[in-house]
């Protein structure tokens, strides 16, 4: 068990020290199809249904309001191997312009067991993206009059349109281990996105195009006793010359063993922000908040309000077995 800890605080340790242009959750382990398409279907259960909010930077005037919906399920098992597929969609809004990111995709994932406490999943991805904004929502200077600005002139800006559509392929690894009849779990893989390079411009021009995402995840999950478990977590992101790595650690408080459950945890997103989190697991239902604590240059005009986040999972879990019990003889 300790060499599969050292391989989590590895990955974790390179989130740390390795700041993207797709989309960035901080509560990225209840949103782990927009990490990994290969984490389709690895969840406790057979049907999982996920929604996250993110509001950031209300404080300033080009704020962000960020929407995703997922689902996923296993569908078919023959022998060691297990099929399962999920449905994501994305939408993200900021700034005058109303600059739109949309995305719905399909992913695919094929898990394979190695052992009883290990399988290996490749998993592969299909969206369709697009850009786009609304020129009604910014001025420009052939507008201006005299100091008088007028919505009637024209802005004699060339705008060959002003949305643009693609799709985009992606695909990934993970590796899960757990262990029967006990809490302990551990994920690490790694996506990529984007690997078709899509053209998602707003001109004819054919080197414009978004540039791949890679990220690495690790999850981690041990129980230290029968009312509390250690949980670690990491990511790693590169898109461009974009980068995000975030790693965190925190406590899982079991009120009710294996049914009700507070998580905290603090979260570091390097020369971002700080991020403390509590979630709360109630049966089949995960509902999370976490606040970021804007740490970087950026603080200036946010005065460190960053972003609020609110996700809501739900599980189809499978039922607990029956107590056994002893029937008396009715004479």
């Amino acid at each position: 068990m300790f060499r599969h800890f050292s391989t989590l605080l590895f990955f974790c340790c390179l989130a740390a020290i390795s700041t993207a242009q797709d989309l960035h959750f901080s509560q990225f382990y209840l949103n782990p199809l927009q990490v990994n398409p290969a984490l389709t279907g690895v969840f406790e259960g057979d049907l999982r249904a996920m929604g996250l909010y993110r509001s950031q930077w209300s404080s300033v005037p080009v704020s962000y309001r960020t929407y995703t919906g997922a689902a996923d399920m296993k569908a078919l098992q023959r022998g060691a191997n297990m099929l399962s597929g999920g449905l994501m969609i994305q939408h993200d809004q900021a700034g005058d312009a109303g600059m739109k990111w949309t995305q719905v995709g399909l992913s695919g994932a094929v898990s394979h067991a190695l052992s009883a406490q290990q399988s290996l999943s490749v998993g592969f991805g299909l969206a369709v993206v697009q850009r786009a904004f609304d020129i009604s929502g910014l001025t420009f200077k052939n507008q201006w009059t005299d100091y008088v600005f007028d919505p009637g002139l024209p802005s004699k800006e060339n705008f060959n349109r002003s949305s643009g559509l693609s799709p985009s392929l992606s695909g990934g690894l993970n590796w899960h281990f757990s262990q029967p009849g006990t809490r302990t779990a551990v994920d690490v893989g790694a996506g990529v996105f984007h690997l078709n390079r899509p053209k998602i411009s707003f001109s004819d021009s054919p080197d414009e195009r978004l540039p791949m995402r890679t990220a690495v995840n690790a999850n981690f999950n041990l129980p230290l006793n029968e009312f509390l478990d250690l949980v670690v977590f990491g990511l790693a992101q590169r898109m461009g010359k974009a980068q995000e790595m975030i790693a965190g650690i925190g406590a899982r408080l079991w009120l009710i063993p294996n049914e009700t459950a507070l998580q905290f945890s603090l979260a570091n997103r390097l020369n971002d922000a700080v991020i403390p989190a509590v979630q709360v697991q109630r049966g089949n239902w995960t509902v999370g908040l976490s606040y970021d604590l804007n740490i970087s240059d950026f603080d200036v005009a946010t005065n460190k309000r960053g972003g609020f986040e609110v996700a809501v999972v739900y599980r189809t879990l499978p039922a607990p077995p029956v107590k056994t019990f002893k029937s008396c003889p009715i004479f």
